[in-house]
């Protein structure tokens, strides 16, 4: 990713704590709190979302595992390293279902920090569904508790499902069902440039991926958007219409010197089918 990964260090030893806040500083990560008890690292995973967390499982408080299971039911889920200077088996086991991706033993080296932030960019790697070798703006979702990204290049269209905090991202060469996820649609467009467009409440669409804009026979004045993915079809609202008009153009697909340019109207025709 071209952001450094974020990190939450849990340590309650404040030498051990401070010489792993140096040694992440080293590897380029970025460091959003350091926190010596399980209810501190609770409050601040809330807060700030960070990609990783540094676990002593010999945290103060609240139970470092137990911590770690309540953040995840926030929706929430940082890769997990965990810090022991135990090899209790119970521990290691509650680790992994923990999806833990290391396990280091104390005291810790920059050497063994660094390959288990290796593995993390790989996961990260892995969770990328789609490749960033096309310019374009990288979108992050939460899908079953993981933070998943994908290029906005490569989003189709996004559908808010009925009757739940729920939305469907269909993505190109990728899930033909489409991925579910509970990051919204608004907070999906804040991370977009003007390619991803909101036609309606309740949709998101890439104006790339149009084949065809008609007027719709069921709403007057309203227009259907049909795309290219299956011949999906989309409502465009009375009131978006103008806005969509700017963008399709705006986006290298004609010309904004002049909002009545022949091209401009040229161009409509040909996106409007007449």
């Amino acid at each position: 990713m071209n952001t450094p990964l974020t990190v939450i260090i849990a340590e309650d030893n404040t030498d051990d704590r401070e010489r792993i806040e140096e040694y992440a500083h080293c590897m380029g990560l970025k460091v959003l709190s350091s926190v010596a008890s399980g209810e501190w690292l609770v409050d601040d995973c809330v807060r700030y979302k960070p990609d990783i967390v540094f676990l002593n499982v010999g945290l103060n408080g609240t139970d470092r595992l137990l911590a770690f299971e309540k953040i995840i039911e926030h929706g929430i889920k940082p890769y997990l390293i965990m810090i022991t200077s135990s090899h209790d088996l119970s521990i290691i086991l509650a680790g992994l279902r923990l999806e833990c991706l290391d396990f280091l033993s104390k005291p810790v080296s920059l050497e063994r920090l660094s390959e288990a932030v290796d593995k993390v960019r790989k996961a990260v790697e892995r969770d990328l569904l789609i490749s960033k070798s096309i310019p374009g703006r990288i979108i992050q979702l939460k899908s079953n508790y993981k933070a998943v990204f994908i290029n906005e290049n490569n989003l189709i269209y996004a559908h808010k499902l009925k009757g739940a905090h729920k939305t469907m991202i269909y993505i190109e060469g990728e899930l033909d069902g489409g991925l579910e996820t509970t990051t919204s649609l608004t907070e999906i467009q804040k991370q977009c440039s003007e390619i991803i467009f909101m036609p309606n409440q309740s949709n998101l669409i890439n104006v790339n991926f149009i084949q065809k804009v008609f007027a719709s026979e069921r709403t007057l004045g309203n227009y259907i958007i049909r795309l290219l993915h299956n011949d999906v079809e989309i409502d465009l609202t009375r009131r978006k219409k103008k806005m969509f008009e700017e963008i399709y153009i705006k986006e290298g697909l004609g010309n904004t010197s002049s909002i009545n340019s022949v091209h401009y109207k040229n161009r409509l025709r040909t996106i409007y089918g007449r």
